[in-house]
């Protein structure tokens, strides 16, 4: 090394092609991945923090990801090693210090679970599992979604017991999925299966409570982008409110905007945009909202793993002025049932703008 850059000839030509490696580097990082034929839009609003850590004391292998909505600033965590008695999910701090254990009883004994979320149906908030995980292809019709009311979350240890949805593909093949997304505008499940070189595909089912232990079947939505720069779909989660559906897809993740009233099947149709600070975590699975502003993300590891806090500005609604008012000083920003709301002198608004009459 120390001969070849006595030739100053030589230096200039490593310091070029340095450059112009870095160049490249960054002129990569700066443009949006291939999807289904095009060149996404990077979305450069969300910064990115390290906010704490998932003990593998606490929960080894976080697969799945939420965050509470009867007790807001909290996050539900589930594992993979969910077999047996040891089926558990734990609340901790978005920091991860661990503050309360739920065992889980009366399921159906599917293991492999792979996400979490967390939403209000018929004025109740509950928590969903989606037991769904098939690598080897083993399953075929035996998926799971499990559901209970969500409990307010103290110290200790609490014995949920749980209800389910079984259901199958419609091409009643196996298929191996760790997205679980539930929409509380439509009271609808999203699942993504996870496949590698291949299209990923969005499939729907409503939730209800009265399907009993019959086997139901998901309704193809669309394939996600072309398969060669949109597959191995991880996790996902959907906006309290509704408006923003987003999918981790190694090693990116992807944002859909929901336009008005439209159904988040006619939002998946369009093409996503690509979050910029996005950075890939090893092993990283997991995605849970909090708002309509702010998301977190960690790894389905051994080890301890960060967790990791991304936030943007929130929207102007319209016809405001971006100048906060006295009266939004005073009273500023508002957390009602996990949601976020702006509140400006007497009329509370969503942070898309619409108000909430």
């Amino acid at each position: 090394m120390c001969d070849f850059f006595k030739s100053k000839h030589m230096k200039r030509r490593f310091i070029w092609l340095f450059c112009g490696l870095m160049t490249a580097v960054a002129a990569w990082s700066a443009t949006g991945i291939n999807y289904d034929g095009t060149t996404l839009e990077l979305n450069n609003e969300f910064t990115r923090s390290e906010c704490g850590t998932m003990k593998k004391s606490v929960m080894p292998e976080t697969s799945g990801l939420a965050c509470s909505r009867t007790t807001p600033g909290y996050l539900w965590a589930h594992g993979d090693e969910n077999t047996g008695s040891n089926k558990m999910i734990v609340a901790v701090k978005p920091d991860g210090t661990l503050a309360m254990t739920v065992t889980i009883s009366d399921d159906p004994g599917r293991d492999d679970w792979e996400d979490i979320a967390t939403g209000v149906y018929n004025n109740k908030n509950y928590v969903f599992i989606g037991a769904f995980g098939d690598n080897n292809g083993e399953y075929k019709d035996n998926y799971y979604i499990y559901y209970f009311e969500e409990p307010a979350i103290a110290s200790g240890t609490k014995n949920s017991s749980v209800k389910y949805i079984r259901f199958g593909f419609p091409d009643g093949n196996a298929h191996n999925a760790e997205t679980l997304m539930y929409d509380p505008v439509e009271q609808m499940f999203y699942i993504v299966d996870k496949v590698k070189k291949a299209v990923c595909t969005l499939y729907k089912i409503p939730f209800r409570t009265d399907y009993g232990t019959t086997m139901q079947t998901l309704t193809k939505v669309t394939g996600l982008g072309n398969g060669s720069k949109f597959n191995y779909c991880t996790g996902g989660d959907i906006t309290p409110d509704g408006k923003w559906m987003a999918i981790k897809s190694k090693p990116y993740v992807l944002l859909w905007e929901r336009k008005g009233t439209e159904s988040l099947s006619q939002t998946a149709l369009r093409k996503p945009v690509q979050i910029a600070a996005y950075q890939e975590e090893t092993q990283g699975e997991a995605l849970a909202w909090l708002d309509s502003t702010t998301f977190y993300t960690t790894s389905d590891d051994k080890s301890d793993m960060p967790i990791y806090k991304y936030v943007r500005p929130m929207d102007t609604p319209t016809g405001f002025s971006p100048i906060p008012s006295s009266a939004e000083i005073h009273t500023g920003k508002q957390l009602r049932n996990g949601q976020l709301y702006i509140l400006r002198g007497e009329k509370v608004y969503t942070p898309s703008g619409q108000e909430v009459k």
